[in-house]
């Protein structure tokens, strides 16, 4: 370096050093007093001042920091985020210590400022791992996201300030949510109920006077067939814990008084949030009970003869050592939605999903932005096919939740819902007057015995729902005193058959000459041995004949019209035979029934089709007398 040179670079350092101030006075001077008015609690005098300060001195590092504490303890995290932004402007990122980097971290993902938390999680050495990886699957979420669309439900639903936790019946035609009029403790929730008609919803009302009560009732669960309901209700009732579980059931426009679900379900502790399968014998609710996984976990029981089982936790992956809260159980059994803040989400309470396949819950996957948001979202509700969701979104004023609309979207994914599900509804009627009938109905997977439940149309009504499942094949048989049972057959082995249908059962009243035919008896190709199949529907007769001591009746065999006549009618009288002896082996009077074969005489089709020739093999079940 030329003396010349190192003269004019010492005059540079000279200027710099003689031209470096500290900070302001009147900044170091405002912020001193804002510290005393915060040691005074005056919160607002100190924002003031030190926003002052900030405006002196944009370069004073230590009235931004103040400034944000102050939002920051006073739970405004949009400005604490804000001001801490401002903070790593102005400082280089080495004076800015670790804990500080992951304070700004956490702050900008709670407040949805994903970028900004994936730069600060970048200058912190040893991270909280549930906090990196949320921010790295927040920031990858909304980069990939596609459009959702998104409807909000009219003001017939919301109607009130805050509405949220929907449920619907299987055709989708009646909803059922929680509502509150104001975002305070002291405010009464309570259920309401409204109903499509003509592809209008009816303003929302009390879903009744024996539910709704001056304490708190919501969280609700209703059957597929929109008969049973279960729902959370928080004192002013005889109850075991904080928050209960109580069950009513309707019967015409009516629900029965709500009966607690007993010790076998409740507890001590906090019992909340139900969600009933579709066959209505498995409760899935989230508690705090002792022996889960962490704080709220997701439990289940099973309902058997003898009532509720105890409770089981689901265990993990579901549950985690954080909240896990409003369980969703599809109506494919399957498929269970929940929100939860124990995995990789987008901030606060995000929704997942777990898929059970042999006896075993799968990894959460969390359903990403923008179903999932900054907010919490909570109590997903989706539709049969998988094809539309119902939920409840936030809105915020200043952190704080302002209303909650409930919406429903259109899932963004073909394949969620792997397991389609459809139903059939009618109602069951006296096929002389036409009166409806409560009967009970047995629905059974034809190829798993085990898979059965049972259901009853409406007493008054006669209204009922059966719900199919994709890849199974139905016997449905229905029995009701003094009527002739009948059975009906379904077949969803692919989910373009799987469409809501409306079938009216007609039970016709017992008396000489009715007959029917036993859709649900199989046997292998010409032979008359029973397939196994047929063993859950003859099984129903027996406890159908029981129930109706007096009744003698004749079980007639029929074939079609392939072969010659002789062997037509051998085969139709050992298959009737078959019938005969499986009856009489589960304890059926011999005196009561009579077997025939009738081979190819009475066709009830056209023999010259496969069709009609399908039908014309069967079972027919005939009534003698009735005493």
């Amino acid at each position: 370096m030329t003396p010349r040179l190192l003269f004019t670079v010492c005059c540079l350092l000279l200027i710099t050093v003689g031209f470096s101030q500290p900070y302001h006075r009147r900044a170091v001077k405002l912020t001193e007093k804002a510290e005393e008015a915060a040691k005074s609690r005056d919160f607002s005098e100190a924002k003031v001042l030190l926003k002052k300060a900030i405006a002196v001195d944009p370069l004073y590092d230590k009235a931004y920091r103040r400034l944000a504490t102050i939002y920051s303890v006073y739970l405004q995290p949009d400005s604490a985020a804000l001001y801490y932004n401002l903070l790593t402007e102005i400082l280089p990122a080495d004076q800015i210590d670790d804990r500080l980097w992951d304070r700004i971290a956490g702050l900008n993902f709670e407040v949805g400022n994903y970028t900004k938390a994936q730069e600060a999680i970048a200058h912190v050495s040893d991270p909280n791992p549930l906090l990196a990886e949320s921010i790295a699957f927040a920031v990858k979420s909304v980069q990939e996201a596609g459009p959702l669309e998104i409807e909000e439900l009219p003001p017939a639903i919301n109607a009130y300030r805050l509405q949220y936790f929907p449920v619907l019946t299987v055709d989708e035609r009646t909803i059922i949510y929680t509502k509150r009029d104001a975002d305070n403790p002291s405010a009464d929730e309570d259920l309401v109920v409204s109903v499509r008609i003509n592809d209008e919803w009816i303003p929302s009302q009390s879903i009744s006077r024996e539910i709704n009560s001056p304490f708190n009732e919501g969280a609700c669960t209703i059957s597929a067939d929109g008969s049973t309901l279960i729902f959370t209700s928080c004192e002013g009732r005889s109850s075991f814990g904080s928050c209960d579980l109580y069950v009513t059931y309707r019967q015409g426009n009516k629900w029965t008084k709500p009966e607690n679900l007993g010790a076998a379900i409740n507890s001590r502790y906090w019992d909340s949030q139900p969600s009933l399968s579709a066959d209505g014998r498995v409760l899935y609710f989230a508690s705090n009970r002792p022996g889960g996984v962490g704080k709220r976990d997701i439990w289940s029981s099973r309902l058997s003869e003898t009532g509720w089982s105890e409770p089981v936790n689901l265990g993990k992956p579901v549950n985690t050592a954080y909240d896990e809260t409003t369980p969703f159980i599809h109506v494919n059994n399957d498929l269970l939605f929940f929100s939860t803040q124990g995995y990789p989400g987008l901030g606060g309470f995000d929704l997942f999903f777990s898929e059970k396949a042999n006896g075993q819950w799968s990894l959460p996957t969390n359903l990403g932005f923008p179903i999932n948001t900054v907010n919490d979202e909570l109590s997903l509700f989706i539709n049969a096919s998988g094809t539309f969701g119902y939920y409840a979104i936030e809105k915020t004023e200043s952190g704080v939740t302002s209303s909650t609309n409930i919406v429903k979207f259109k899932v963004p994914f073909d394949s969620l819902v792997k397991k389609k599900a459809s139903y059939v509804t009618g109602r069951v009627q006296d096929a002389i007057t036409g009166v409806p009938l409560g009967a009970r109905m047995r629905m059974s997977n034809l190829n798993d015995t085990t898979d059965t439940y049972w259901v009853n149309s409406d007493s008054i009504s006669g209204r009922y729902f059966l719900v199919l499942l994709e890849g199974k094949e139905y016997g449905v048989f229905i029995r009701k005193k003094d009527y002739l049972f009948e059975d009906l057959r379904f077949e969803s082995q692919s989910s373009t058959a799987l469409r809501p249908d409306t079938l009216d059962i007609l039970l016709h009243p017992i008396e000489a000459g009715v007959s029917l035919t036993l859709e649900n008896i199989y046997f292998e190709f010409n032979e008359h041995l029973l397939n196994p199949k047929s063993r859950s529907e003859l099984n129903e007769i027996v406890e159908y004949l029981k129930l109706n001591k007096g009744l003698t009746f004749e079980i007639q065999g029929h074939t079609d019209a392939v072969g010659s006549e002789a062997y037509n009618l051998s085969l139709s009288e050992k298959r009737a035979r078959t019938v005969y002896d499986y009856l009489q082996s589960k304890g059926v009077n011999e005196s009561r029934m009579f077997s025939k074969g009738y081979g190819s005489s009475q066709p009830i089709a056209d023999n010259s089709t496969q069709n009609g020739r399908d039908l014309n093999r069967r079972i027919t079940f005939r009534v003698i007398s009735n005493k």
